[in-house]
């Protein structure tokens, strides 16, 4: 018997909006999987995911498009951001030994003890954001909540003053539009010069650091020391600012509002939490293997190999799928349930893995947490508002998260 075609369009905007049909078809048919005339090999499954991770050197992270897309193609683009710095391989975009430079400073700034310390300030920005709309019983979740929550968190720890703090997200969503959407030479003209604006204002953030150091992540990477490695300069530190930005604000946004949705979609599930609020950690690594916001990311084949079977040539281009491999069935069982009782025995993606496991995670977790916690300490009864109008996730490659989100709730 032949095996299954895998039906798969990068264009179409079912498939982007809604592909979790067809990474199941991939995992189950062709866990590695050469795209038919569309220049991508998919990899699906757990196994061959996990194996390209911990070959860094055979699957490289270099690619400038990952950082820019193809506006770095684009003439006018170029221009504009000649006016500011340039991209440099620091964390994303960059293979050991380099990397490992950059993920020894960075960590300087995301210590455990940092991170610990910042659980009674986002329990209360959370309650904050709460107050703001919690007598109305209702409210569109991710402008009122999921959108302003990372923002404000990422807006104190890079030193970005408060009343700039709705531009986090216009920048955060440049970067991403520039990552993962096809646009026209205009939009991307208008998401370079929104790139260039971001770096100016953060080398402003920067200087001022260092003259008047806080107790913030800036200064901290600022200040990175560790060994005999050389201080990061101000092309490195813009990049990765931008790095955090993207990594902290877009993809918490998303696991807040898909969370929140899934909750919705399992009262069950929701009561259990309630009833157990111990269980909320648990149920936030839940979500991430779930959720994965960051569905996939690029690596390029440093010399000829094979993986899963499938031969592979120098150059050729991988997409590696964290969220189809969050759900292979060979390690989490009944993979498609949402169960916050879930024993992971089985590490999920969610954060990547081998070196380059966000460094950022554990700053995740705790905001999630707390955020989860003050919703459901707060709001009861959580609904759709409309329960006929199903929310509809964003047409993106790279990045899953809701368009919309409005819901209904009782004040506890």
């Amino acid at each position: 018997m032949s095996t299954p075609q895998v039906t798969i369009d990068l264009s179409s905007e079912s498939f982007l909006r809604e592909p979790h049909e067809s990474y199941k078809q991939g995992r189950e048919h062709h866990p590695v999987y050469r795209v038919p005339d569309q220049d991508v090999i998919m990899v699906f499954g757990y196994d061959p995911l996990l194996e390209a991770l911990m070959k860094p050197k055979v699957f490289s992270s270099k690619n400038t498009e990952s950082v820019l897309g193809a506006s770095i193609h684009n003439p006018a683009c170029q221009a504009i951001y000649e006016k500011g710095w340039p991209q440099v391989d620091t964390l994303l975009t960059n293979d050991p030994p380099s990397h490992t430079r950059f993920k020894k400073l960075v960590n300087q700034a995301f210590t455990k003890e940092r991170v610990e310390g910042l659980k009674d300030h986002f329990e209360a920005m959370a309650d904050k954001l709460i107050d703001g709309f919690v007598e109305r019983g209702q409210c569109q979740f991710i402008d009122e909540f999921a959108n302003p929550l990372p923002s404000q968190v990422m807006a104190q720890q890079l030193g970005i003053q408060e009343k700039d703090i709705a531009k986090v997200k216009i920048w955060s969503d440049a970067f991403i539009d520039l990552i993962g959407t096809d646009m026209s030479s205009d939009e991307q003209v208008k998401r370079a010069r929104l790139v260039v604006e971001f770096q100016h204002y953060m080398k402003e953030c920067l200087d001022e650091r260092r003259t008047h150091p806080r107790i913030d992540l800036l200064t901290d990477l600022v200040n990175a020391r560790v060994d005999d490695e050389t201080p990061l300069n101000e092309a490195e530190l813009l990049n990765v600012a931008q790095a955090i930005l993207v990594a902290a604000n877009t993809t918490t946004s998303h696991m807040l509002s898909g969370g929140l949705l899934r909750l919705i979609d399992n009262p069950e599930q929701c009561a259990k939490v309630r009833a157990h609020p111990e269980l909320i950690p648990n149920m936030v690594e839940e979500l991430l293997r779930l959720q994965t916001p960051t569905q996939g990311m690029w690596r390029t084949a440093a010399e000829d190999t094979e993986l899963g079977g499938v031969a592979i040539k120098k150059g050729e281009m991988l997409l590696l799928l964290f969220t189809s491999a969050n759900r292979d069935a060979k390690y989490f069982a009944d993979p498609d349930t949402f169960d916050v009782e879930r024993n992971f025995s089985a590490a999920h993606v969610a954060f990547s893995r081998g070196v380059h496991t966000c460094i950022g995670m554990m700053l995740a977790r705790q905001e999630l947490v707390c955020a989860f916690r003050q919703i459901l300490k707060r709001m009861d009864n959580i609904t759709l508002l409309d329960p006929s109008q199903r929310p509809k996730y964003e047409a993106s490659l790279i990045f899953r998260g809701l368009e919309t989100l409005d819901i209904a709730f009782t004040a506890r």
